[in-house]
């Protein structure tokens, strides 16, 4: 198997972003919000579209799910403040979420990516 033009190398980049999206996911389906855990758990699928409007989309919904992580983790710590319990755990935990999800968004800076969603255009 030829590993430069095969699909794998690609899929492995890719699952920073995708993890990004189901993390969410994952949050959002603990609070038994099941429309927006489907929309989240199918969203990385546009990414077969090898076109690269999708990847600037794709880019600006980890932008958007990073201030949606800020919202979370200031909410949990207003909350753990007032409650009197220990907030500095959590903040360093959102803060690595938040971190993780903006630099997946830098995973199409690959050049094999760059290559792979430039090739049709």
């Amino acid at each position: 198997m030829n590993t430069d033009k095969g699909y794998l190398p690609n899929l492995v980049l890719l699952l920073p972003v995708v993890l990004s999206f189901w993390l969410l996911g994952a949050h959002y389906l603990r609070f038994g919000n099941m429309t927006v855990f489907l929309l989240l758990l199918v969203s990385p699928s546009i990414l077969l579209l090898r076109r690269l409007l999708i990847v600037r989309f794709v880019q600006f919904c980890l932008g958007v799910i990073a201030v949606t992580w800020m919202q979370i983790t200031y909410q949990m710590l207003e909350m753990r403040l007032m409650m009197g319990d220990d907030w500095m755990r959590m903040a360093l935990i959102m803060g690595g979420v938040i971190i993780f999800t903006l630099l997946s968004a830098c995973c199409f800076l690959h050049p094999k990516l760059e290559r792979y969603y430039s090739a049709n255009q």
